[in-house]
């Protein structure tokens, strides 16, 4: 199936949509419940950073799926950050009251998801999440 994107205005507004467009396409495309919630609450993760932290004027979401593998790019006109590197892991180990604030969300989309890269291309971050349909 070929793949879907959409464009979004930041706001907190296109939370909900963002959760619906992907719902759709991941029964469109025959992805598992299971699977399919991981993938909302990674994108809530992701689009959630891009609303709040990114200064950005709009987001687009590409979602695909190519043989077994789903793939969902986020790319938005924020300034360039890429959570992957300039966010470390949190120390997992450490108390709530010891454990530093931020980061927990990107470290559960690694967690969650087989793969996470991130490119600046045309000043534009883009941000893919790619997970094997089980």
């Amino acid at each position: 199936m070929p793949e879907s994107k959409k464009k979004f205005e930041v706001s907190r507004e296109s939370l909900e949509s963002v959760q619906e467009f992907i719902s759709c396409w991941a029964e469109e495309n025959g992805i598992p419940m299971k699977l399919a919630m991981k993938i909302n609450i990674c994108s809530d993760e992701i689009v959630s950073n891009v609303v709040f932290y990114s200064g950005a004027t709009y987001f687009e979401i590409i979602c695909d799926k190519q043989n077994a593998i789903v793939s969902i790019s986020f790319v938005d006109d924020g300034k360039a950050f890429d959570p992957l590197t300039e966010t470390k892991d949190p120390d997992i180990t450490a108390s709530v009251e010891e454990r530093e604030i931020g980061g927990l969300g990107i470290f559960m989309v690694k967690k969650m998801m087989n793969e996470v890269c991130y490119n600046r291309a045309d000043n534009k971050n883009i941000l893919t999440l790619k997970t094997k349909v089980i």
